[in-house]
């Protein structure tokens, strides 16, 4: 083969080369043509507020928890704000107008009562305000680690009345 012919079928080779590691990218859709939440928690947007990042941390199933995430609101007038999981009354949380508010740290903190599920799964948290009503999202529960781990929980209330005290035994004469 002349060295004309070998460089000829060097370029074509190299040039088929090209195309097909170049033919991967088109069939590969960009990451970031789909839009996704890259945050623990999830958002939701209502008439008069936003929550951002939203998640519950609770120690276990049963245990209190806390809502974590942050409350934005771009109205002249603050908002009130009830959270509730499984439909059961929880915390409350006044957004200041024209800021967002973190629920949890600070001056802040949103408790939600006992949490009905393991951290690592979902749970159905209600969030409602006067200008918009209900409206139900589903939360992760995470468990308090890494930067949840200072965050302060609440304790678990006591459970029953206190026990009658016990008779004395009678004395043997």
């Amino acid at each position: 083969m002349s060295t004309r012919a070998a460089s000829a079928l060097r370029f074509a080779g190299l040039a088929a080369a090209t195309l097909l590691a170049s033919g991967c990218a088109v069939f590969s859709p960009t990451q970031t043509d789909y839009p996704y939440i890259p945050a623990d928690g999830v958002d939701l947007s209502m008439p008069g507020l936003e929550l951002r990042n939203v998640a519950v941390v609770a120690s276990a199933k049963g245990s209190p928890g806390v809502l974590v995430g942050q409350a934005v609101n771009r109205a002249a007038d603050s908002v009130e704000v009830t959270f509730g999981l499984e439909g059961e009354q929880g915390g409350t949380a006044s957004v200041p107008a024209f800021s967002g508010e973190s629920l949890s740290g600070g001056s802040t903190t949103v408790d939600v009562g006992a949490v009905p599920v393991e951290p690592g799964a979902m749970v159905t948290l209600t969030v409602s305000t006067k200008e918009a009503g209900q409206n139900v999202v589903l939360v992760p529960v995470l468990a308090p680690e890494r930067y949840y781990a200072d965050l302060e929980l609440p304790s678990a209330s006591p459970s029953s009345s206190p026990s009658a005290s016990p008779s004395p035994s009678p004395s043997s004469s």
